[in-house]
């Protein structure tokens, strides 16, 4: 009976010591996980956007077990399920619009809502949008009146998920779109349809100077924007300005330093003003009488851009997305438009002004 009593023992230690083992394992495998999950990039990507100096809006993770706590229950939270809406009152052209959108997404995904757009949206006609439609159904109890234009407002990134919430504004602002860059260019691909008649209709642009081209050719968009801001009274009193010549020469001279092989595809509204003063044989002109929606593909077809004024030239620099030079001499100083406007908000700090 000792014999059994003492072979009872032994196993029982042993079982002991394997609990113990597993135990302290589960322990460490907890921790480490933990201390990735709230230090790794995935916290980063969903509370502390980048590339902001604003300090309301910045969320600074800091080393104390307190805030560590508060950031997971953050993190938790954002992670759930969205239950709820956001929509923005869409209105004006198309650049309008690209920006209303892509705001409206970006604002929606830090706030865990779900993103609606109308089902007859003319985003859906020209890009492969993936969100659904605006359901009649939807009551919005949030609203929120955007106070200006150009200028970011850190109270729309915190609208919370608990309501759905309807926007009115233009949202011209990169800092509510850059967090979800990624997405938002899968959904701004043009349909198939704009893009193969976009890459056709740039071809038989540049062929006039085939006799220049080589493989190392870099393509720079030049859109030109003046119509309504130069001949509109109103307009040009209330603070708009276009770029001028002088301008566009020392932007386009940057690129042909930057570059051996360059070609400049220009766009326009006022394409008789370009043609009298763009004459250098590196240039090129979309003929006139094309979609909007088809100027901006064709131009994207290139590989960096010169930015005049207007929100079609800031969307096709971004649709390119190589290097900007964009004209800083918008809006006219101390106007009724530049109390509307913060460049810091408007241009990506990447982005060149002169």
């Amino acid at each position: 009976s000792g014999f059994r009593m003492q072979d009872f023992l032994r196993k029982f230690t042993l079982c002991l010591c394997l609990v113990f083992i597993l135990g302290a394992g589960f322990v460490l495998v907890e921790f480490f996980s933990l201390s990735s999950f709230t230090s790794g990039n995935v916290f980063t990507t969903y509370l502390k956007p980048q590339q902001t100096s604003d300090k309301k809006y910045a969320v600074e993770q800091k080393n104390s077990p307190t805030e560590e706590r508060k950031n997971i229950s953050k993190l938790i939270t954002t992670l759930k399920p969205p239950t709820h809406y956001a929509t923005v009152n869409f209105e004006g052209r198309l650049g309008n619009q690209l920006f209303e959108f892509a705001s409206l997404y970006g604002i929606a995904k830090h706030n865990n809502l779900i993103p609606v757009i109308p089902a007859n949206s003319i985003l859906r006609r020209i890009f492969k949008i993936t969100v659904g439609p605006t359901r009649p159904e939807i009551k919005y109890t949030k609203r929120y009146h955007e106070k200006k234009g150009c200028v970011f407002e850190p109270p729309l990134m915190a609208l919370g998920e608990s309501e759905n919430v309807w926007i009115k504004g233009y949202l011209q602002s990169w800092k509510y779109i850059h967090q979800a860059d990624s997405e938002i260019r899968k959904m701004y691909t043009f349909q198939d349809s704009i893009s193969q008649k976009a890459k056709s209709t740039f071809q038989a642009v540049i062929a006039s100077k085939k006799n220049k081209i080589t493989t190392n050719t870099v393509y720079v968009a030049v859109h030109v924007r003046r119509g309504d801001m130069k001949n509109n009274l109103n307009y040009v009193k209330y603070g708009y300005t276009t770029a001028d010549m002088s301008y566009l020469s020392k932007a386009m001279n940057t690129f042909r330093k930057d570059f051996k092989d360059v070609l400049f595809v220009v766009g326009s509204d006022d394409l008789k003003w370009c043609k009298e003063n763009m004459k250098d044989e590196d240039i090129v002109f979309i003929p006139p009488g094309n979609s909007p929606e088809m100027d901006i593909a064709i131009l994207t077809n290139c590989n960096h851009t010169v930015v005049t004024v207007g929100s079609y030239g800031w969307w096709t620099a971004w649709l390119i997305n190589g290097k900007t030079i964009y004209y800083k001499g918008f809006p006219t100083p101390n106007s009724q438009l530049a109390k509307l406007f913060n460049a810091e908000d408007y241009y990506f700090p990447q982005w060149i002004p002169m």
